[in-house]
């Protein structure tokens, strides 16, 4: 009699799983909405529904391959799962799932019309570039990268997705404005997407910083009041950031200690997108950071951050002694480049 009744409960919890393909998986493509938060979310709830977000889909892709392994919409959910655990494993800064690999061997398999080798591709590349939003990948596994995603415009031709793609590959290549603005004026070319064109205008408007001094003054939260032409004479530190971001904390910190090693020929200055100034001032209070630090509570939409083009943090920037911006990633070997500004070699 149990065991009867367990596999009756067995059976009815797979049918309630199943249910029917094209209704499951219009399901599946029902949470592309995302999570559904808002700017009012704080940092803390916008992980935490994310990252139940992830869960609900990796559980509903799971259920999906599991009912319907003959279904044709299996080669785009094994694609579609690989990505979640990727997406997760980047959620909490962990090292991305084996299981991944497995799964994007089987999509292989499924990849035998020219249009799934084309999503294929495209998945392993993306996924190469989910790797390295959390590191600093060398440089030449950037060059190859590149080269890769030219390969892939130049076989699929009117692929949608290839001006996003080489967007943000652009963003890798900040040690090198040349290579930088050509695929950043490429993909103003290519993009008929409002916003990713506000993202190129800002990537293109921060280029133009470049070379030039830098026409930066604001007034720091205890009262300073900071104008780079003041500070020539000395290597300047810029860092953008917030506290809701670990990545732009810990660039902060990475930054300082750069400085701080250069000793008193260099200098750092902060400029906050925080929501919150009590927040940013216990960071700065518990960091023991005394450097100027400006915030205005107005985030992305700041009027120094729109005039400077800021659309990611961190974002770090080196000016020479004379204030003119050397460098668009102070991070790229900080002491490095800080040594050869001061006159080193």
């Amino acid at each position: 009699m149990f065991r009867a009744l367990t596999a009756l409960l067995l059976f009815c919890s797979a049918n309630l799983l199943a249910g029917d393909a094209r209704e499951d998986w219009a399901a599946i493509t029902a949470l592309d909405a995302g999570p559904g938060v808002t700017e009012k979310n704080t940092a803390a709830e916008l992980y935490a529904q994310s990252l139940a977000h992830t869960e609900k889909q990796e559980k509903a892709l799971r259920a999906f391959l599991s009912a319907h392994a003959a279904d044709a919409n299996v080669f785009e959910a094994l694609l579609r799962l690989a990505r979640v655990l990727d997406l997760r494993s980047e959620l909490k800064a962990a090292p991305q799932s084996p299981e991944v690999i497995g799964l994007l061997e089987k999509a292989s398999q499924l990849a035998t019309t020219a249009s799934r080798q084309t999503e294929f591709e495209f998945a392993v590349l993306a996924r190469r570039m989910r790797k390295w939003r959390s590191a600093r990948p060398p440089i030449e596994e950037r060059r190859a990268v590149l080269d890769q995603a030219r390969q892939f415009e130049s076989g699929h031709p009117g692929d949608r997705r290839t001006a996003a793609l080489l967007a943000e590959i652009a963003s890798l290549f900040d040690f090198d404005p040349a290579t930088k603005e050509s695929l950043l004026l490429r993909v103003k070319k290519l993009t008929k997407d409002p916003e990713l064109t506000a993202q190129i205008a800002d990537d293109l408007r921060r280029l133009g910083f470049l070379g030039k001094p830098l026409p930066l003054r604001f007034t720091a939260l205890d009262g300073r009041h900071v104008d780079m032409k003041e500070w020539r004479g000395k290597v300047v530190g810029i860092v953008f950031f917030a506290t809701w971001s670990e990545p732009s904390k810990t660039a902060l910190l990475d930054l300082r200690r750069a400085i701080e090693a250069a000793g008193p020929g260099a200098e750092l200055a902060a400029i906050s997108l925080d929501a919150e100034r009590d927040s940013l001032e216990n960071f700065l209070r518990g960091k023991g950071i005394t450097y100027p630090v400006t915030w205005d509570g107005k985030g992305w939409d700041s009027p120094l951050m729109r005039a400077l083009g800021i659309n990611s943090v961190p974002t770090t920037w080196l000016l020479d002694k004379n204030g003119i911006l050397r460098s668009l990633d102070a991070l790229e070997d900080p002491e490095g480049q800080i040594r050869k500004l001061l006159g080193g070699k």
